[in-house]
This record gives C-alpha cells, structure tokens and sequence, in this order.
C-alpha cells in the first residue's frame, strides 16, 4: 500500500480513538472489502465472513482508545481480524472446513444466473471444491500468510505485525505455503488433465 494511503489510515484512526464515527465509517469503506474477502478465504463460507467481518469492525470501535500508530494500519486491522477468528474457531471447537456450509441463497442464486450451464458449471464447481481442499489443507499458520499476502494483497510487513511474528517467518510460512500448494495442485491437475502426466 502506497505511504500516504497508509498517512491516511493512520490519521482516520487517530480520530476513531477520539470518538469520530465518520472517520470510524471511511476506514470501514475502505477495508470491508479486503476483511470480507481473508475471512471468506480462511472459511468458504459467505455468511461467516460477514459475521466475523462485523465483529471484527467492532472489536476495532470498542478498543479504539488503546490504539497506537506504531505501524500500518493493514497490519493492526488484520492482527485484530486473526483474533477473531482464531477466537470463533476455538468457540466451535474446531476449525471451519472451507466448503463445508453453502447457503441455499447461493445455491439457488448458482441455478438461476444468467447463462447457466450445469455441466459446466458442476466442472467448475468440482475443481474449485478441490483448490480449496488444498488450500484448508495448509497449517493454519501458511494459510493465514497465503490468504493475507495472496489475496488480500498485505505487504510482508503488515502480515508480519497482524500476526505478531518476524518477517523472516512470514517469508519461510508463505515460501512453505506456495510448495505446499504447488504439491497438492499438481495432483489436482493429475487427476483432471491425466494425458500430460503419462509421458512425465
């Protein structure tokens, strides 16, 4: 993220732990997005990510006047985020399994889009089902740096102040999250494109 946007968030925070509901609600424009997306990512599952969206939001409002700008905000936000779900997961006492729960909303919202075609829609639906199996299958610690870093997009420094960690671990997680991957999606296209392997 650019300097002054990371100025910004730190100015817009500022005025958040002096009370300012406007400033509290820009930062929620500017990183619902971003929140809603690390918790889909860790969970598959629409309506926890919006669950633990909100409660992260606030979390942030209701410890506001502990804040301190000791680095960017992203890393802050998302350090607060990783406690609520690893909070969430221990009050389920287990982990979400990504994929696990799909709504019936999404399920009908899948059959009545526009150009719905159920072959290949059950391909794309089957092959998603099985990227996901192999990212859950991740230690929880590479998945949460692959999912920041990956999708979300955080530097290596906020990933590394969001989990209270050094940045060299962060590096080794994601390093050691991307061979994981690469391993575990090789089988994926193993099993669906077999005629590039026969010759290997």
């Amino acid at each position: 993220m650019p300097l002054y946007e990371q100025e910004l968030d730190t100015q817009l925070m500022l005025r958040v732990r002096s009370d300012n509901e406007r400033a509290f609600g820009e930062l929620h424009a500017r990183y619902q997005r971003k929140l809603l997306a690390f918790f889909y990512g860790m969970s598959k599952n629409t309506q926890t990510a919006n669950d633990l969206c909100q409660e992260t939001f606030l979390r942030v409002w209701k410890v506001r006047r502990r804040y301190r700008a000791s680095g960017p905000f992203g890393g802050y936000l998302f350090g607060i985020a990783r406690m609520i779900w690893l909070e969430s997961c221990r009050s389920e006492q287990r982990v979400w399994r990504l994929g696990q729960r799909v709504s019936e909303e999404e399920s009908t919202a899948r059959v009545i889009a526009p150009g719905f075609q159920p072959d290949r829609q059950a391909e794309r639906g089957e092959l998603e089902q099985r990227l996901f199996d192999a990212l859950e299958a991740l230690p929880e610690e590479q998945r949460m740096v692959f999912v920041m870093r990956s999708i979300e997009g955080l530097s290596l420094e906020e990933i590394a102040s969001a989990l209270d960690c050094p940045l060299n671990t962060v590096r080794s997680r994601r390093i050691l999250a991307v061979k994981r991957l690469r391993h575990l999606l090789a089988s994926v296209y193993e099993a669906w494109f077999p005629h590039i392997y026969q010759d290997s």
